[in-house]
């Protein structure tokens, strides 16, 4: 469900891989010649949950590039999807989703060329969207409607919604698997059902009895292989045989209820809800074995909830952030090593972000964003964004960019 909101926004390493594969441009500048060399070319998006306000800033200077107007259900924020050549970014609220691009052409080949992000779409949804997903490729992107238990989903190419599913329930999720819609219920309704919909003809093909508390889900697409948290533990599903196969348990009390990965990895982060509303864990699923194991963070208090954007993924789902509650520390995990590096955050509980693989991260503290180099453990820079900034992200690219 609302892993939706960072795991599928994360496609790059399908882009980077295609794009290679396409040979370079005619008539451009080389990366070479173009003297535009620097450690991150990225673009921070910063955004006022008040007033819509989306501000987007070049990490290399302290003018917003363009600023427009939108809104994301607090639990959404926003994720990206494809055309592969363009990456756009999604969000929703109320009854529309927007869309822009990321602000990298990677249609060139062997180097991006960065351009100021503009605006893609602005599409009519159902009522009060709240979760979303997106189809491995990003050619599709869906969202699951709470006001009327319908999921949307939409054609990135055309920019348009090319089916209305109506299977779906209050709080219910979006998960695309290329082939099918995967629905679950309200999470306290009692009902443990997960429905494979055939999203051409708005059908249920299999109603499968999962659980429990469904809340929190990631589909590992190079085993057809889904993933539901659920009040006792993972349901996992083999999409192929359309069957549950088993139930990951919880080992220790709590649960988790969202689920984060990025595109084709086969590590998840999973925030860890306990009766005292924080942890010192980290949830680490690993999709390709089917192993759940719980990083312990000492004395760290991380939040299960991310409303103010306290916790980032990396685009290649290869490096987690989360920052915590109480101390002024930012917490970063390789989910492969589960090595954990601790940078010192300009304050508690504050909105965070990170790049394509997590070398860079950004913090939010008032209306300055403080840069990180990871691997260095320092901060780079301080900039200001605009006054009343609720959370950030990044889009970012590891193929050398261009102006």
């Amino acid at each position: 469900m609302d892993n939706n909101l960072i795991k599928n926004s994360s496609l790059y390493l399908l882009i980077v891989a295609f794009v290679l594969l396409l040979g370079g441009c005619e008539n451009s500048t080389s990366p070479e010649e173009s003297g535009h060399s620097n450690d991150i070319e990225a673009f921070i998006w910063a955004f006022d949950d008040d007033s819509g306000r989306v501000s987007i800033y070049d990490v290399h200077n302290e003018i917003p590039k363009n600023t427009y107007t939108a809104s994301a259900f607090s639990m959404m924020h926003c994720f990206m999807a494809g055309p592969a050549t363009e990456p756009t970014v999604w969000m929703a609220k109320s009854n529309k989703a927007y869309a822009f691009t990321g602000g990298f052409d990677l249609s060139h080949g062997d180097h991006a060329h960065k351009e100021a992000p503009m605006e893609y779409a602005a599409i009519a949804v159902g009522n009060n969207p709240v979760h979303m997903g997106s189809t491995p490729s990003g050619d599709s992107v869906a969202f699951a409607n709470d006001g009327d238990g319908t999921v949307s989903i939409i054609d990135v190419i055309t920019r348009e919604v090319v089916q209305t599913c109506t299977h779906g329930s209050g709080h219910s999720s979006a998960l695309l698997t290329g082939e099918y819609l995967i629905t679950t219920p309200a999470t306290a309704s009692g009902e443990t059902w997960a429905k494979i919909i055939d999203i051409t003809r708005d059908s249920i093909l299999d109603s499968l009895d999962i659980g429990a508390g469904a809340h929190g889900d990631a589909y590992y697409a190079a085993e057809k292989k889904a993933f539901i948290a659920i009040t006792d533990g993972i349901a996992v599903i083999d999409v192929a045989a359309r069957a549950v196969s088993k139930t990951i348990p919880y080992t220790e009390t709590g649960r988790t209820n969202f689920l984060y990965h990025g595109h084709n990895n086969r590590f998840a982060a999973g925030l860890h809800k306990t009766d005292s509303g924080t942890s010192d864990k980290l949830l680490i699923l690993d999709m390709a074995s089917d192993k759940l194991e719980y990083l312990a963070i000492p004395n760290a208090s991380l939040p299960w909830n991310i409303s103010k954007g306290q916790f980032a993924l990396s685009a290649d789902g290869t490096a987690a952030v989360i920052s915590d509650n109480v101390a002024l520390k930012i917490y970063h995990v390789t989910l492969a090593t589960k090595a954990v590096k601790t940078l010192n955050a300009p304050a508690a509980a504050c909105a965070v972000a990170t790049d394509e693989n997590g070398t860079f991260v950004w913090a939010l503290a008032g209306s300055n964003v403080s840069m990180f180099h990871v691997a260095e453990n320092r901060k780079i820079d301080t900039f200001p964004v605009d006054q009343g900034v609720d959370w950030i992200y990044v889009t970012s690219t590891t193929v050398e960019a261009v102006q």
